[in-house]
């Protein structure tokens, strides 16, 4: 420091060359000043003020940003830290699940996408514990269940789903979830309540359609029929409404697909018993809609 003094003193003073002097002693004073607080540690001779600790949010935020942009490796760790540092903490939960759905999703289709989509179903299904019940949440689960081919819990989360959110959609996912179960009485009923609730819905073909699969899975021909026939009526005054209306193209081609559907199912029935004017009458419409040669 003996340096320093002289500097301080000759500025002082008023000795030749005092101005320039002043500006290194200036530039001394501030090297020493950051020498000074660099070795006295983050606390300093002030005690300074520290980096605030990491949260939670702050640390799942870092790793939702990182999962946005696809940095799927790194944004892993940070998620499941924020998991681990409060385990009732769904979000970090729901993104790790979504993390492990696009693995899956980035996978080709077959054996390689199995453990990516059982480690998103296990996540998911955490989430869903810990109070993350968006229709997304549920859509995901009956989603990877039926990938899975594991039905019991597609008809779970499928029921879940339709008590939470009790739309069109939401019923007709509940009756296939019946009929993949074997529960067809169920897809009756609950296909048959759809029906009646949503008669202007887009999935009102596929409300018929599984009630007469469910039928004829329980022997019950003739009845299947009436109500494959009551279905094909009601599609076809819903597909004229929509024309009418100028509905969406998309719905009236997923009406369009469901009454083909019943026409298929309608011939096999005709077949089975020979009824051949039936017959005749559903390939002649089958031609017309452009599923049958």
């Amino acid at each position: 420091m003996r340096g320093l003094s002289t500097c301080v003193l000759r500025a002082v003073a008023g000795t030749p060359g005092a101005a320039s002097d002043a500006r290194l002693c200036a530039f001394v004073l501030a090297s020493a000043s950051a020498l000074v607080l660099s070795s006295c540690g983050t606390g300093g001779l002030t005690g300074g003020v520290e980096a605030p600790p990491e949260t939670k949010e702050s640390v799942f935020q870092q790793g939702h940003r990182l999962y946005l942009t696809g940095s799927y490796d790194s944004a892993q760790v940070l998620l499941l830290q924020a998991a681990s540092m409060d385990s009732s903490y769904a979000d970090p939960v729901t993104d790790l699940a979504s993390l492990h759905y696009d693995r899956a999703m980035a996978e080709k289709e077959g054996p390689s996408r199995v453990a990516p989509l059982k480690d998103a179903f296990r996540t998911f299904a955490r989430a869903e514990r810990l109070g993350n019940t968006d229709a997304s949440t549920y859509e995901r689960l009956c989603e990877i269940s039926v990938a899975l081919k594991d039905d019991r819990s597609f008809l779970r989360y499928a029921k879940k789903t339709a008590e939470r959110y009790p739309f069109d959609r939401q019923f007709y996912n509940l009756g296939l979830a019946y009929f993949n179960a074997g529960e067809y009485l169920n897809v009756v009923k609950s296909q048959k309540e759809a029906a009646e609730k949503f008669k202007q819905s887009p999935y009102l073909g596929g409300f018929y359609r599984q009630m007469g699969r469910a039928y004829m899975k329980m022997n019950r021909d003739q009845t299947a029929e009436r109500t494959l026939e009551s279905g094909l009526k009601a599609v076809g005054v819903r597909i004229a409404a929509m024309k009418k209306e100028n509905g969406g193209v998309e719905n009236q081609q997923r009406l369009a697909d469901d009454r083909v559907a019943i026409l298929q199912l309608l011939r096999g029935l005709h077949q089975t018993y020979h009824a051949d004017a039936k017959l005749q009458e559903v390939e002649s419409l089958l031609k017309e809609a452009g599923a049958l040669r």
